[in-house]
């Protein structure tokens, strides 16, 4: 997409502050394959219901609620698809299933990557920690590409927070 304008000023100048902005892959494929086997099996079972005797009286308003949940529960988990990473002159965001959240770089203490841990931590003042969900050790090579990117962005804004020895060391 380089090159090309994004059409509002203001989401432009936005975007353009991000150098490093990353999401899950494997997490990614993982979800939709699963929001879709959940729509199916809730479709499945409101058509085998009505079939055969089950000595429940199953209508077309059940058949519809249990196609509604599904896609209910499918959206649910669909959420999960909004984790990401960016990094840049403002800081570092974060963003959940749920919220998104700025750290300054005054803010950011360093960035680890425990052994027993899953995910990497945004080490913050007080010894307080926020996993990054985004960069993820099932990703693989993708996953220690997107650490050492953002690593390097960290390094540019604050080299301090960068090196992981003098982090685990406060």
């Amino acid at each position: 997409m380089s090159g090309q304008s994004t059409g509002g000023g203001a989401a432009a100048s936005a975007a353009d502050t991000w150098e490093f902005d990353h999401r899950p892959t494997r997490m990614r494929q993982i979800v939709v394959g699963l929001a879709v086997v959940i729509v199916i099996v809730h479709v499945i079972w409101a058509v085998i219901l009505v079939r055969g005797d089950t000595g429940v009286t199953v209508g077309v308003p059940d058949q519809l609620a249990f196609v509604v949940t599904g896609f209910i529960f499918a959206g649910v988990l669909l959420t999960l698809l909004r984790i990401r990473v960016r990094a840049g002159a403002p800081g570092v965001e974060i963003t959940g299933p749920l919220r998104s959240r700025l750290w300054p770089w005054e803010d950011v203490v360093g960035l680890t990557f425990p052994r027993s841990s899953y995910w990497p931590r945004l080490e913050l003042p007080a010894y307080e920690h926020v996993g990054i969900w985004a960069i993820q050790t099932v990703d693989g090579a993708d996953g220690v590409t997107a650490m050492s990117r953002l690593r390097e962005v960290v390094h540019a804004h604050k080299p301090s927070a960068a090196d992981p020895e003098t982090v685990a060391d406060r």
